[in-house]
Parts: C-alpha cells; sequence; structure tokens
C-alpha cells in the first residue's frame, strides 16, 4: 500500500519553543555560529556525497536503468576515468553495489540508499521544468499507484501543506554548534563551470549546471539560515574570498540571488526560494543515511507547535513517490 500523509495539521499545543525562529520568531539563532564554532548540518553531509554533476547524473542513469559501465558510459559521454572514480565513490558511499557472477560483465545496482536519493532528483527536476525549462519538460512522469500523470511536490509529510521557504520556523538543539577544525577541510575539485554534461535533456541537470558542486550547495544554504553578507558567508563557510566571489556572481547570473543595497547583502530571489524543496530534501536524506542519529540536527516547526517533516508527493494523489511506483515518457529522442 502507498504511504499516505495525514489530512489534519499537527496536533500539539501551541507552545514557546527554544531556539525557533520564522516569522513570529524573533532573532534567529542559528544564522551566527558562536565564537570558534561552525555549523553541524546533515545537509552538508548529504552535499558532501552528492553535490557533483557526474555523480548525480550516474544516480540519475541508475533511475533510468542502466547496470553496466559501457552503459553508464554510452548514456553519459561520460570519460572512463572520471566514470571508474565516482562508482567507487558511489559504492563506498553505499549508494550502488556492484554485482555479477565472475567472468562475466559486473553491474552497478542501486541499494535502498540509492533508491532514496529519487524524491530529491524528483524535487530538482520539479525546478527545473518550472524555472529552467523551455516549452515541453524533458519527461512526463506517471504515478502507478493513481494511474495518474504528475509532478512533484513538496510537502509536510504531517499536514500535506506545501512547504514554503518564507514561513520555514526551525528549533536547533544546544548541540547542533561543533567546534571549528584547527584546518579549513580540503575537499575534492569539482566540475561544476556547467561544462559537465549528458546526452539528455535533463531539467535536473539544468539545476546542476549552476548549483552542481558542494560551495555553491553550501552558500545557499547559508542563505537559508538568514546570512546575506560577504563576510558572513566567509566566517561561516571557511571559504577562501575568491572562491565565494565567483560563486555569487554565478548564482546573480543564474537569477538564484540578487545584490539589495537598501537590505544590504545578497538575497534570494523567488527563484532561488523556490530552490528550498530538493535543498531541504537533502537533509532529510542525510539524516536518514550519513548522519544517523550522531548528533542532533535542527526540527521544521509547525505554527501549531508539533515537528513537521518535508516529503515529496505525488501532485494528483498526495501520495509519497517511490522510484518503484513511477514511470516515464521522454519527450525527447532517447541517447542510443
Amino acid at each position: 500500500m502507498p504511504a499516505k500523509l495525514s489530512s489534519v495539521a499537527a496536533k500539539a499545543p501551541a507552545r514557546k519553543i527554544e531556539g525557533l525562529f520564522g516569522p513570529k520568531g524573533g532573532v534567529r539563532p542559528d544564522r551566527y555560529p558562536p565564537e570558534g564554532y561552525v555549523r553541524h548540518s546533515a545537509e552538508s553531509a548529504t552535499i558532501d556525497i552528492l553535490a557533483d554533476t557526474w555523480t548525480y547524473l550516474i544516480i540519475r542513469e541508475g533511475f533510468f536503468g542502466a547496470r553496466r559501465f559501457a552503459e553508464f558510459q554510452r548514456k553519459l559521454a561520460i570519460p572512463r576515468a572520471t566514470l571508474s572514480k565516482r562508482l567507487e565513490r558511489l559504492q563506498k558511499n553505499g549508494i550502488f553495489k556492484r554485482t555479477g557472477k565472475p567472468g562475466r560483465h559486473k553491474q552497478y545496482q542501486l541499494t535502498e540508499r540509492g533508491r532514496d536519493v529519487y524524491p530529491i532528483t524528483l524535487g530538482m527536476m520539479w525546478f527545473g521544468d518550472k524555472w529552467m525549462c523551455d516549452g515541453t519538460p524533458p519527461l512526463a512522469l506517471f504515478h502507478k499507484t493513481c494511474r495518474s500523470w504528475f509532478s512533484a511536490r513538496v510537502v509536510w509529510r504531517e499536514t500535506g501543506e506545501p512547504v514554503q521557504a518564507s514561513d520555514i520556523r526551525i528549533r536547533i538543539p544546544k548541540d547542533y554548534w561543533i567546534p571549528r577544525p584547527k584546518t579549513a577541510p580540503r575537499h575534492r575539485r569539482s566540475s561544476w563551470d556547467g561544462s559537465v554534461q549528458g546526452r539528455r535533456p535533463c531539467s535536473v541537470e539544468r539545476m546542476l549546471s549552476i548549483v552542481g558542486d558542494r560551495w555553491t550547495f553550501l552558500v545557499l544554504q547559508e542563505l537559508f539560515h538568514g546570512n546575506h553578507r560577504f563576510d558572513d558567508f566567509i566566517n561561516a563557510l571557511l571559504i577562501a574570498p575568491s572562491v565565494l566571489s565567483g560563486r555569487l556572481i554565478n548564482l546573480q547570473r543564474a537569477g538564484f540571488i540578487e545584490k539589495n543595497e537598501e537590505l544590504g547583502g545578497y538575497h534570494l530571489t523567488k527563484m532561488g526560494l523556490d530552490s528550498y524543496g530538493p535543498m531541504i530534501l537533502m537533509k532529510v536524506w542525510g539524516e536518514k543515511w550519513v548522519v544517523r542519529g550522531e548528533r542532533s540536527n535542527f526540527d521544521f516547526v509547525h505554527p501549531s507547535g508539533g515537528i513537521v517533516t518535508p516529503v515529496a508527493v505525488c501532485s494528483s494523489c498526495s501520495n509519497l513517490l517511490s522510484a518503484r511506483d513511477v514511470s516515464y515518457v521522454c519527450n525527447y529522442v532517447v541517447p542510443d
């Protein structure tokens, strides 16, 4: 049976919540890290695994049914060395498992952990279809459960209400902040500049052409946590000024943010605010598969006082979505 949403809003009585911010929450306690501390974030942990364009496109091809190394290479036109390294990382992180008998072609199959990336993919597809697609979207999605064509919606599981970044209220735990590392962490170089392209006209790929690297995702994360000024990004992320400048310029050019002299600093546009759905689905995935309860993370709080969780649902029947329940029709010529 498909998972259903509750049709009734959370019933917990309204109460004062320590560390709450939102439309009526006053000063945001999650905005500035205490001196000597940095943000602990399941979303950041997810970004470290997934926020690379080639990585995400390989996972996408897994959802399209690719299993063999040659299939991934042919469908993506990806260099063999790049594909080999990404598949190795995806196996190490439990997204794919390698199967096959000795002497035969090995296959790469998505694990349960990998299949759980599907809601994030649907969220990115919705964003790309809305903001970065001219004309007919590349894919038409069909939900087998309700036998309807649909698009994904990101809603609160407990209430069914759409998630809107401007209405977000959160509570942070006492151990939310972690000690700042003595040296800035080193991260692998990622193909971020939009030159990474598969062979499909893909709305997910269009979104990733702008935000498909770790630093860009983290800058967006800070904007959603209420930071707007250049120095605030530097202090929160330990990012080099030249790297930050490049990311902000590209986000401006793409229409995600704008510089507002009256308000001060950089602010999300309506387009940028819509990217919040896929971003917070990354948090949900990270809490389930990466952090796994090792530390507390922040909670989303409904105005009634109840804790709520973002999920991707079918626009036709409001049921939760999984890759097994969705088929599709390509509105383009499928690459050989």
